[in-house]
């Protein structure tokens, strides 16, 4: 078993709510030794960036100064759309080699720069047969990487640990016992403004999804409902006892938002739910603040028919201090990412990943053992002095080895060089055949997405009012799309507009164009909208890159022909 640190502080901040762990070894086990949860303003977080980030600081040093958490090393999270996760599969090689090559496969499977991420890596299964492996990569843009740590330093804490989310979701689970099952098990993180889904098997990550929809699309079902202000509707939501009326608008409006997301989560996983699932999950946990959103957990049973339980973090740890209260139940559901941080901090049997900047991340202490203070220095310098003698003959005997060899290969690439040609060509074909695949993946990734905006538009549509085209395209609050029709007057291009804008997944409608004409003797109006809508990811293709080394070989292949042909032309003559 690994060694624990002794102690470790988990910060987890989402949208809504800010949760602290402290834990403490105790033995085998472990000890809760200091808990908080604290609520922010309304709209601080808005798509993973913070709207006032002094605030948060005001806020977060409140908390350092009420827990003692000032000068303290402390682990943070960053999960969602801020975080890329990506499986690779490359050619099996040695620890050095593989940190070698790792910028290389970043580069080739990242969407951005390697310079404009921050990356951690860990090796996956290898196949002996084939002498092929899967590493896994995580990443995180560097502006992100920034926005999730800053926070912390300007309110006196020192961020040592920034952790992909799913796998700080993963330490929380295995600790209390929830991975221990044979199979896949799906986790739903359920927070204010989105959800995310992991999926485990045999208690190690498989993948993971992010769905725009949490507590949030409770509340603002609970608005149109009803016609309450925000805060009264976050009320009716979090209370127990509510009046008659305020529990038949939350019964009807929590069913259909739980029904909702429930055909979302669907969505985003078919290899792993529904019928034609390719590897069905075994069962659910509901974790994060949302895990005991009123009729979620039984929509979710009924539609994919598999066991779902509110995961509790704290049901194997030792009991806290007498001034600290363990949630009872689901009320721990929560905590779930603050006690994996602070369990990854930990570090023992819950390794992970380490998205701080390189020169911030701290280095592996080692052990330094104390002898008799005179014979010490003394043994040591003489240890020293060998080890160097010893490793300068090592590496004069690897350098002439190498040498040799080096020269045995050039002979041998002499005699081969034709072959050689033939495999470089081979290479640029089978890259070539590659990228054309990542694009029809690329292509393929989203398409469910496009379906539900084709079935909403169609939902929406007005009568008197006929589509002409509609095509993805940017716009100033991400990505959407552009919506041109003929209608009857202005008034149902208002109505389309306002219906479109009643829809969750719709952040802004904009006129583009309107304009009167005729067809056919009658009047028509016609229009262009501009619909924003964040869950279209618009495809890029990537700019494919120039072979220098094929285009070399091309030139000189070239400029033999031509003195060949000009050989044969003066022999002729």
């Amino acid at each position: 078993m690994a060694k624990r640190n002794k102690y470790g502080i988990g910060i987890d901040i989402d949208s809504k709510r800010i949760h602290v762990a402290g834990l403490k070894a105790s033995g085998e086990g472990v000890t809760v030794e200091k808990l908080a949860c604290v609520d922010l303003p309304q709209e601080s977080l808005v798509d993973g960036a913070w709207m006032d980030g002094l605030a948060l600081s005001e806020i977060l040093a409140n908390l350092a100064k009420d827990l003692h958490l000032k000068g303290k090393d402390v682990a943070v999270s960053v999960g969602g759309r801020q975080l890329m996760i990506k499986k690779i599969t490359t050619d099996d090689m040695s620890d050095d080699e593989l940190r070698g090559a790792i910028e290389y496969e970043a580069d080739a499977n990242l969407p951005f720069n390697i310079s404009q991420v921050s990356l951690d890596y860990a090796r996956q299964h290898q196949d002996v047969d084939s002498g092929r492996m899967e590493v896994l990569l995580v990443a995180a843009k560097n502006e992100v990487v920034f926005d999730s740590t800053e926070p912390l330093a300007w309110a006196g804490m020192k961020p040592t640990l920034l952790e992909a989310a799913p796998f700080a979701i993963q330490a929380a689970l295995t600790e209390s016992g929830y991975l221990d099952d044979e199979g896949i098990v799906g986790v739903l993180h359920i927070g204010f403004q989105s959800t995310e889904v992991m999926l485990y098997e045999f208690s190690q990550f498989e993948t993971s999804r992010s769905i725009p929809t949490g507590g949030k699309a409770f509340v603002e079902g609970l608005i149109r409902r009803c016609g309450f202000g925000f805060e009264k509707a976050l009320g009716v939501l979090a209370r127990d006892s509510r009046t008659e009326e305020e529990q038949d608008a939350l019964d009807v409006v929590a069913r259909a938002t739980s029904e909702r997301l429930a055909e979302q989560i669907e969505r985003a996983l078919p290899e792993y739910l529904g019928v034609l699932a390719e590897k069905p999950i075994s069962k659910l946990l509901l974790c994060g603040g949302g895990a005991n959103l009123p009729c979620l957990q039984s929509a979710i049973r009924h539609r994919f028919g598999l066991d779902v339980e509110v995961a509790n973090p704290f049901r194997r740890m030792n009991s806290a201090g007498k001034d600290v209260s363990i949630p009872e139940g689901g009320d721990g559901a929560g905590y779930s990412c603050a006690i994996g941080l602070a369990l990854r901090a930990m570090g023992g049997e819950h390794p992970g990943f380490n998205l701080i900047f390189t020169e911030d991340r701290p280095e592996t202490k080692r052990a330094s053992y104390l002898g008799a203070s005179a014979i010490v220095p003394i043994l040591g310098f003489s240890a020293v002095l060998l080890g160097i003698l010893i490793v300068h003959l090592n590496q004069v005997t690897k350098l002439n080895g190498l040498e040799a060899r080096l020269e045995a290969i050039r002979e041998e690439t002499d005699l081969y060089r034709d072959k050689i040609a033939v495999v470089e060509d081979l290479t640029v074909k089978r890259a070539d055949v590659s990228s054309r695949i990542d694009v029809i993946r690329e292509l393929d990734r989203n398409r469910f997405a496009r379906l539900d905006v084709l079935e909403m538009l169609a939902r929406r549509l007005p009568s008197l009012t006929w589509l002409t085209s509609t095509k993805e395209a940017p716009t100033p609050n991400g990505s959407g799309i552009h919506v041109s029709g003929i209608t009857s007057s202005n008034t149902k291009v208002a109505e389309f507009m306002t219906a479109l804008l009643q829809e969750p997944e719709v952040r802004a409608v904009d006129l583009l164009v309107t304009q009167q004409t005729e067809i056919a003797g009658t009047e028509v109006t016609e229009f262009t909208l501009q619909v924003a809508i964040p869950t279209i990811e618009i495809q890029v293709a990537k700019p494919r890159k120039d072979n220098l080394l094929k285009k070399g070989a091309d030139a000189i292949k070239e400029t033999n022909a031509a003195l060949e042909d000009a050989k044969q032309k003066s022999a002729r003559k």
